[in-house]
């Protein structure tokens, strides 16, 4: 028997983020031998603020075991508001309480960084992830891949996943591999695909009496080139600022020192969040704050030879956290906002999707080894399985974006006037869009009910599909009627549209 043949198969992750740490969870409950890299010396995120965690990707982290102890340490949201760039209120959604309501269970946000710990927590066994265990180099082997970290130690493998985020290392192996192996293999477009049009402050700060707002509820306002976001959870207010800067292709790395962060501050500190809390206020309370650029982009290939790339390394999604319901239209799947961490919500999706294929391929013999061809072929149904998906959460939420932040008049009218007119489809079409997403196929549901309204969205018939499309062009063209002829009588606020009557 062949060394080969004796050791079983292997796959070595990068990165140990939410990505990283929701591979390590889908490989070790499909029995797959790998270990996860991570670059710093404990496993913590400090990039963003909040994160919602929506349906699908909830399913997945109860698959997990770590959704009971999720729901027992976070409040479910309950208040929605939508705002002028005044503060003032535009719209009372309910886009969060109706999904728990569709789904059965209560609707999470909490801190990226309790995200982290929750799934390296949860883990089954902590061994399978090395800290302080940076990336030097991947070296190709007869059979595989030896993984060099820049403290000598080698990890050898199958296949390496790059789940380390836009600035990949394992990206950058992938490309250099591939210029020596086969120059054809990666399109020369993709070197040059990440840009940035805007830039992010975000922060933590106490829930203070004096700020009085609940202890789970959300604020989206719009403004004249910048958009804020602010959540709550008790004892904590987690906010940001997302403004228009100069465009940058590729994108250039941020300053984000206390002193950038003082000046953007100096700048936006006078920006309502909400009619009595601004930037500066709570910027004052922070106990942690971050500045960072927003990335936007796409690959065409997320995969060569044995590397494969999964989350922001393969594409990455603006920031927003509402989406103007007249994006959400006769799509399927549907062209869906980038809800405020929904691009981390796709990207677990994905190692849910490539998960499902390594153990669907390897459970029946874990010492089955595969040639480059044969990865190629995997690697390619898994990002065909996930590539329409992707690319519409990324190209809308930067589009999203650009209409909170008042970028065009269109923008402007659309998300301030018509967008409130078609909730009830906006979130019919987001239901059954989260109803699609996947889950391991390979362990059950633990605490969830599958047999709730929401999860039957996902399975409704093409007719059904063009009656809504008839129903959604008929209501956004009433939508726009109607906002206009609001307009006309709303003449003393014009200018939150940033127009003239």
């Amino acid at each position: 028997m062949s060394q080969d043949q004796k050791r079983p198969f292997r796959v070595v992750v990068v990165g140990a983020g939410i990505v990283g740490l929701s591979l390590s969870h889908c490989l070790q409950l499909a029995g797959i031998d790998h270990v996860v890299l991570e670059k710093h010396d404990k496993v913590v995120s400090v990039q963003g603020a909040a994160l919602i965690i929506w349906p699908q990707v909830a399913r997945i982290f109860d698959q997990f075991g770590i959704l009971k102890r999720i729901h027992e340490t976070t409040v479910p949201v309950c208040r929605e508001r939508r705002r002028w760039p005044d503060g003032t209120i535009n719209h009372t959604g309910k886009t969060v309480q109706t999904m728990s309501k569709n789904f059965d269970m209560p609707s999470i946000i909490f801190d990226r960084q309790r995200c982290v710990e929750h799934l390296y927590d949860g883990l089954p066994d902590k061994s399978y992830v090395r800290t302080s265990a940076k990336v030097d180099r991947v070296e190709h082997t007869e059979s595989g891949i030896r993984v060099v970290t820049t403290d000598g130690r080698v990890e050898e493998g199958d296949i390496v996943i790059g789940s380390d985020g836009v600035h990949s290392t394992i990206r950058q192996q992938m490309w250099d591999h591939a210029a020596k192996d086969d120059p054809s293999a990666v399109p020369e477009t993709d070197k040059n695909c990440f840009s940035t049009d805007f830039g992010g402050l975000f922060g933590v700060s106490d829930l203070t009496e004096d700020l009085k707002l609940l202890d789970s509820e959300s604020n989206v306002t719009f403004g004249h080139g910048h958009t804020e976001m602010l959540f709550t959870q008790p004892g904590k207010a987690y906010w940001a600022i997302i403004f228009k800067d100069d465009h940058h292709k590729p994108p250039v790395r941020r300053d984000g020192s206390e002193q950038a962060m003082e000046a953007l501050v100096e700048q936006y500190g006078d920006v309502p969040l909400t009619d009595h809390i601004k930037l500066k206020q709570l910027w004052k309370q922070r106990s942690r704050a971050g500045l960072l650029n927003i990335e936007e982009g796409m690959l065409e290939k997320w995969h060569s030879g044995r590397f494969v790339l999964v989350g922001d390394s393969a594409h990455k999604a603006s920031l927003t956290y509402h989406l103007p319901l007249c994006l959400v239209i006769h799509t399927d799947p549907p062209k869906m906002t980038a809800d405020l961490g929904l691009g981390a919500n796709i990207a677990i999706e994905g190692a849910v999707t490539l998960c499902n294929i390594l153990n669907r391929e390897t459970k029946s013999d874990k010492h089955r080894h595969f040639t480059t061809a044969e990865l190629s072929a995997l690697f390619t149904e898994y990002q065909a399985a996930r590539y329409v998906r992707a690319k519409a959460f990324t190209d809308l939420s930067g589009k999203a974006t650009r209409m909170n932040s008042y970028q065009t008049y269109f923008g402007r009218f659309m998300t301030g006037y018509v967008a409130p007119w078609l909730a009830p489809i906006q979130l019919r079409k987001l239901s059954e869009a989260f109803a699609k997403g996947p889950k391991l196929d390979y362990v059950p549901t633990r605490t969830i009910n599958e047999d709730a309204p929401g999860w039957k969205l996902g399975e409704k018939k093409e007719a059904e599909g063009a009656s809504a499309v008839k129903y959604l062009v008929a209501a956004a063209a009433g939508g726009v009627a109607v906002s206009y002829l609001l307009m006309q009588r709303v003449e003393g606020r014009a200018w939150r549209f940033g127009m003239t009557f």
